[in-house]
């Protein structure tokens, strides 16, 4: 009878103790599309955190390594290090959770909030999967060069990571006006200019002040930035202001690649 509530007692013990246990990746959904990856940035020159990284495509090796992501309590003292260590959940090239890891401070934070977490662990998962990786930057003219590149890219399996480049404008060109009583202000310039605007294009330009040498030397004249499509370079009518050069945007992507 005593041995029979003993073991009782040990499995509601060892029940509430699992039940306590919180990990980084309780709340993500591991599919066979999610993979996990644990990354030293590349751009830190103290490279001792790569024994660190890890990569792990598959559901069932997740939860296998996951005590080894238990985190401790949350902590007030919110105190991060430049020489950080990256944990994310990757799915389709895109991340859907991340994590800030301080081996040195012994903390991670998620969503803003820190808590203990002792990196050593991460060790034992790279003991198992452990990878190298390698990041690529290209530049493309426009969207349709792009789209045209990803039908390779989509057949490149060593890329697990992927950032879009940002199409919203094609390029920038600046635009000076004399200041007199028409334009006394870069609010007046600014109203001029998207007035014309209106008339070439319903797409998004972008109409600012220029924060250049000219503008800081020179304050008998008002500098202003359009950014936008090529049209409005082409198209826009600026009757006795001064016009300067187009200057195509730099659409830039990154890839992340397994080596």
């Amino acid at each position: 009878m005593i041995r029979r509530i003993l073991l009782v007692a040990t499995l509601m013990i060892s029940t509430i103790s699992w039940a306590q246990v919180q990990t980084l990746i309780d709340k993500v959904n591991f599919d066979s599309n999610t993979i996990l990856v644990g990354m030293a940035s590349d751009y830190n020159t103290d490279k001792s955190f790569e024994k660190y990284n890890f990569y792990i495509d598959n559901a069932s090796k997740i939860d296998g390594i996951k005590l080894n992501l238990e985190h401790g309590y949350e902590l007030n003292n919110k105190v991060t290090d430049e020489n950080h260590f990256m944990i994310y959940a990757i799915k389709d090239r895109k991340i859907v959770d991340q994590w800030l890891v301080n081996p040195k401070l012994y903390n991670v934070f998620h969503n803003g909030i820190a808590y203990s977490f002792d990196a050593d662990k991460l060790e034992k998962i790279a003991d198992l999967y452990s990878f190298k990786y390698e990041i690529v930057k290209e530049e493309y003219k426009n969207q349709k060069e792009y789209a045209k590149a990803q039908k390779i890219k989509q057949k490149d399996y060593s890329i697990f990571l992927a950032y879009e480049p940002d199409f919203l404008v094609d390029g920038s060109f600046e635009v000076s006006f004399k200041k007199d009583d028409k334009f006394k202000s870069a609010t007046d310039a600014e109203e001029y200019l998207l007035n014309l605007i209106k008339l070439i294009t319903k797409k998004k330009v972008f109409v600012t002040y220029a924060f250049n040498e000219k503008n800081l030397r020179d304050q008998s004249q008002i500098t202003m930035v359009v950014a936008g499509p090529e049209e409005v370079y082409k198209k826009i009518k600026l009757d006795n202001l001064e016009k300067g050069e187009w200057t195509p945007e730099i659409h830039e992507a990154i890839y992340v690649k397994k080596k």
